[in-house]
């Protein structure tokens, strides 16, 4: 007869936390503001922001909490992370740097520089891609940081409740100052996008202010404008079809205005703007990108920006079908250097 005898292992510890070793360092801090520092991704493990408070850490593991006015990353191409937590990250895109492309691609993109920057830390660590930002623009981008995330940032754009605004420098001046630009875009299988009848398509609209006209010294105008709808070459396309191209557009500009000494040998088009709600928060995050100094020593002029009240429909436009009205523009969108405000839902934006 076997008799077995049963030998209890001693009982392993728990595992320490993200929010165990928080509480450590701050013993005399709420746990609810530790969790708001965790959603503001201001929380750091191993200078990398955490995850999960829920997050194992190691003996030889550093937890921090970082200063909000921390400055911003820079990347390899000239990329800047501007914003990052566990759920998205938002960065300042350079001119001439592709927001991402096929595998194959062999020049740095956007979401390559993204994915090498945070799998260093956790080579399980992702970034997913939400919307673009043409190759030779410059301007605000954000990226998701896990499923639940991009799902959320993608519905936010599908249902048309992101805030995106972009400056602009176009040949001439438009008439009127203010207004929207409606109709139907068409991609070809030559890649170019064209306008088209209504009934072919996909709608496109934006809404658009005079900032500074142009001059008989400096023939360009610089404009802001709002995004509606998130065409491929939407912007370019549709001031190029009102007779102001785009300066800089090698595809869409007019080949009878001469190269003006001092324009930018680069798309003149900056995404400066950018409002969403964080996909865990709720809260709404704001982020605004100055103009590159290339683009602002075009502007000789600089008047004082009038929001956009009722918006005149530019002639020979299509009606808008089932996209939201015009919304009033800040006063200004440029300022002195990058910024991000959070706030939360339910209350206006406060442009000082």
């Amino acid at each position: 007869m076997n008799i077995c005898h049963k030998t209890r292992l001693p009982a392993s510890p728990p595992a320490v936390t993200v929010m165990d070793a928080l509480t450590a360092a701050h013993p005399n801090a709420h746990r609810t503001t530790l969790r708001h520092f965790f959603s503001q991704g201001r929380v750091l493990l191993n200078d990398q922001p955490a995850r999960s408070l829920k997050q194992p850490v190691l003996p030889t593991d550093r937890v921090t909490i970082a200063d909000v006015r921390v400055c911003p990353t820079q990347l390899p191409a000239g990329l800047k992370i501007i914003h990052q937590d566990a759920d998205v990250m938002v960065v300042d895109k350079p001119p001439g740097l592709l927001t991402a492309t096929h595998a194959q691609e062999t020049r740095p993109t956007v979401l390559a520089l993204l994915h090498r920057h945070v799998s260093r830390a956790n080579g399980k660590n992702k970034i997913y891609l939400v919307h673009r930002l043409d190759q030779h623009a410059s301007g605000l981008l954000v990226f998701a940081r896990g499923v639940k995330a991009l799902h959320h940032l993608k519905a936010q754009f599908r249902d048309h409740t992101i805030t995106r605004e972009y400056h602009v420098l176009v040949h001439g001046s438009p008439n009127p100052a203010q207004g929207r630009l409606t109709g139907n875009l068409i991609e070809g299988p030559d890649r170019i996008v064209r306008p088209c009848p209504a009934d072919r398509g996909r709608p496109a609209i934006l809404d658009y202010r005079l900032i500074s006209p142009a001059t008989s010294t400096v023939p360009l105008s610089h404009l802001q404008c709002r995004l509606f709808t998130g065409r491929k070459h939407q912007i370019r396309v549709q001031f190029n079809a009102a007779g102001h191209p785009v300066v800089g557009d090698p595809v869409y500009g007019h080949k009878q205005y001469p190269p003006t000494p001092g324009v930018p040998p680069r798309l003149a088009l900056h995404a400066g703007h950018l409002i969403f709600r964080h996909p865990r928060t709720g809260r709404e995050m704001e982020f605004i990108s100055p103009l590159p100094p290339d683009i602002t020593r075009q502007l000789t002029t600089s008047r004082p920006a009038h929001p956009l009240r009722a918006a005149a429909v530019v002639a020979n436009s299509q009606p808008s079908r089932g996209l939201p009205p015009a919304v009033n523009l800040p006063a200004q969108t440029a300022h002195h250097g990058p910024a991000h405000r959070t706030r939360r839902l339910g209350h206006p934006p406060s442009h000082k």
